[in-house]
């Protein structure tokens, strides 16, 4: 067989092509092997980094759930930690962190990383002291009230042959204090229901210290009186509609508000079930509403802040703002708040006997606070200073103006007093000016001879008559009777005491005169920084009248007849009258009221309950009121003698001979003292009372909470 050749076309360049083909496979073959490299090196890496992150997101899982266990634990024992003794603080820290098992449900901690003892202090922490730290805690220091857990674990690394990952140490720390005690005052009217008539009164009174009318009617007074509204939820409902920050109290309570927006805040935290319940709370809202529309009906009244009313401490926490305040005191106090900053004041009509109405004006100097919260650990430091937990009644003006002229049985009362001394009075004035006055009409006619025909001789005669329409005007300036928190203790689980000073208001009394006109008196009362002096009510005048009988025969004398001008007349009060001297009457009475302090104490809850008692524990204080009897005050009026602008001798003679009159003005006393003491005595006692500023008496309401859980506080 012959075997042929076979040719491949292409010759040389062919063959290249093919073995440069055989070449190029086996590069790639090395190429795709350095690449596998690369990608082993960059996973790897990967890898390693992703370890490092788990392993220090497992660091950091890890000191987040030993802090947590801290806080914890450390909340535990705060909630247990006795004043003297940490034992039993530190075995609520511990069960709380290790449970109660070695592998318990209650357990929070890994078994390795169990709390000991050791990691457990007791200590003082105080909110006032300085530290740079911002810890506070004094290890050790009695009487205890916080709980310090510090700790230090090192967990297990995750890759421990790699250098330089070294265990590392998490430390942390949680200290944890009891809530710090808060205490509240309040500080209420004795008003205790409202009738018909004290109804009227207060629709008079709140309509007019808001500058408008009111007609409310008693069930809605009633309403007020007997429905407590939460003071959080209505400070809540406040922040809302003043668009103040939640939660940013000291910045609600400096913010200026109308009465409407104030009222609308309590109307809405009734309504969201912060209040009473039933036909009561229904009634109360119906009230606030129609004093919200007098209130918007009226004249523009000024801003008020709410913090003149409440004075709540800086920083007070919210759960010590769950104090009940009765609605009744929360309006009169807003009322008065804006009422002290106008210049206008209520004009009550008031029925007196044998008077008729008298209207009677009042104008609130300063207005009540009601309520005060705050830490009493701080307030004991300074008991008035910023950190004060205080509270005041109202400081009220009333100026009542009585026209004597229509009290025709005390004006003849006081005739009758004085003439029948007048006798002695004119024999003195005779004897020292060697006058010639008749001491009594009988003497006169007695001593008067005179023929048929003859015309009879006249004398002087001293005479006396009321001023004409006598007004007295009586000013009563009330301050506010005040409470303060000065101490307390909280030694054990439920004793706990509270120490407050009190003091009734303050008090002055003024009888006279304080204008010409009745508006000229209200002028000088109302708008003076301090209450005005008072001049003499001019209310008896001592003077001479010239007098002769008509005719006589032998001494049989007919009728008297009185000068008039030129002519001459029977009736001795149309005669001339030339003024010498009068009798005023004028009283400046002050009370100074009555101090002492208040001991609040429990375990009995009554005597001193918690600060979101339904009622706090309320202890009265009482004095002798300046209008308790204003026979008593007006005991001491004075019937002062003073001259006339036309007065001659015998005025001068009467202003500096006081002395010498003293059973007359004995006698003025004992009628004017029995004429106002009748007409005034319930209208003040009775218009005080309702304005919630009884001088005699006030009443203190206090709550304390020692012990409200923990907190921690670092």
């Amino acid at each position: 067989m012959t075997h042929r050749p076979v040719h491949i076309r292409g010759g040389h360049g062919a063959g290249s092509a093919l073995a440069g083909r055989l070449v190029r496979r086996g590069g790639g073959r090395r190429h795709q092997r350095g690449s596998v490299v690369i990608n082993a090196t960059l996973a790897l890496a990967v890898l390693i980094i992703g370890l490092l992150g788990t392993e220090l997101g497992y660091m950091l899982l890890t000191k987040r759930d030993l802090q947590k266990a801290a806080d914890l634990a450390a909340l535990a024992g705060a909630q247990q930690v006795q004043p003297t003794s940490c034992s039993a603080a530190q075995q609520a820290a511990l069960s709380n962190a290790n449970g109660s098992g070695t592998q318990g449900a209650n357990r929070n901690l890994p078994r390795e990383f169990s709390l000991a003892a050791g990691d457990v202090e007791c200590g003082r922490w105080e909110a006032t002291s300085s530290d740079p730290s911002g810890r506070r805690f004094q290890n050790g220091v009695q009487p205890f009230n916080a709980v310090r857990v510090a700790m230090q674990r090192t967990p297990a690394v995750i890759l421990p042959a790699l250098p330089g990952n070294g265990a590392a140490t998490l430390a942390v720390e949680a200290i944890a204090a009891r809530q710090q005690p808060q205490a509240a005052l309040s500080i209420r009217s004795t008003l205790l229901t409202v009738d018909a008539s004290r109804s009227v009164l207060l629709n008079a009174l709140v309509g007019g210290l808001l500058g408008g009318s009111l007609n409310l009617s008693t069930v809605g007074w009633n309403g007020l009186l007997q429905t407590d509204v939460q003071l959080l939820r209505f400070l809540d409902a406040l922040a809302v509609d003043l668009n103040v920050a939640a939660g940013d109290y000291d910045t609600l309570l400096r913010t200026d508000a109308s009465v409407g927006v104030l009222l609308d805040a309590a109307i809405t935290a009734l309504q969201n079930g912060a209040g009473g319940s039933g036909g009561t709370l229904d009634s109360a809202i119906t009230a606030l509403q129609a004093i919200r529309a007098a209130a918007q009906a009226a004249p523009a009244l000024p801003l008020v802040q709410l913090g003149e009313l409440l004075s709540v401490q800086s920083g007070t926490p919210a759960a010590g703002l769950e104090v009940p305040i009765q609605l009744f005191q929360l309006v009169e106090a807003m009322v008065q708040a804006a009422n002290s900053k106008s210049a206008v004041f209520a004009s009550v009509p008031v029925s007196l006997p044998g008077l008729g109405t008298v209207s009677v004006k009042t104008k609130v100097v300063e207005p009540a606070q009601i309520s005060a919260i705050g830490n009493p650990a701080l307030a004991r430091l300074d008991p008035m200073g910023e950190n004060r937990i205080f509270v005041r009644t109202a400081q009220v003006r009333t100026l009542v103006s009585v026209e004597l002229g229509g009290l025709l049985g005390t004006v003849n009362s006081l005739l009758d007093t004085v003439t029948g001394q007048l006798a002695p009075l004119t024999s003195f004035i005779n004897g020292v000016l060697n006058l010639n006055l008749v001491a009594a009409i009988g003497n006169f006619l007695g001593g008067i001879l005179c023929g048929g025909l003859v015309t009879c001789p006249s004398s002087e005669a001293l005479s006396v008559r009321i001023a004409p329409s006598p007004r007295i005007d009586l000013g009563l300036g009330v301050g506010g009777g005040r409470a303060y928190v000065s101490d307390y203790s909280c030694t054990g689980s439920d004793a706990k005491t509270l120490t407050v000073p009190a003091s009734t208001a303050l008090g002055e009394l003024q009888v006279g005169s304080f204008g010409a006109t009745p508006a000229a008196a209200e002028s000088a009362f109302f708008s003076s920084s301090e209450i005005p002096q008072t001049a003499p009510v001019s209310i008896l005048e001592l003077g001479r009248r010239t007098v002769r009988p008509d005719g006589c025969l032998l001494t049989l004398c007919s009728p008297l007849r009185w000068k008039k001008g030129s002519t001459w007349v029977s009736d001795p009060k149309q005669a001339d009258f030339t003024l010498e001297s009068a009798l005023g009457l004028r009283a400046d009475t002050t009370v100074a009221g009555s101090s002492q302090t208040l001991q609040y104490a429990a375990p009995a809850a009554a005597n001193l309950p918690e600060i979101d008692a339904a009622a706090p524990a309320y202890q009265a204080i009482s004095s002798t009121g300046i209008v308790g009897s204003l026979a008593s005050t007006l005991a001491n009026v004075s019937i002062q003698p003073y001259r006339s602008t036309s007065s001659g001798t015998l005025g001068n003679l009467l202003f500096g001979t006081i002395s010498l009159i003293n059973g007359l003005l004995g006698s003025l006393q004992t009628v004017i003292s029995g004429l106002l003491s009748p007409l005034l005595d319930p209208l003040l006692d009775f218009l005080l009372d309702t304005l919630g500023v009884d001088v005699a008496t006030t009443e203190v309401g206090a709550r304390l909470s020692c012990r409200r859980g923990a907190e921690l506080v670092f």
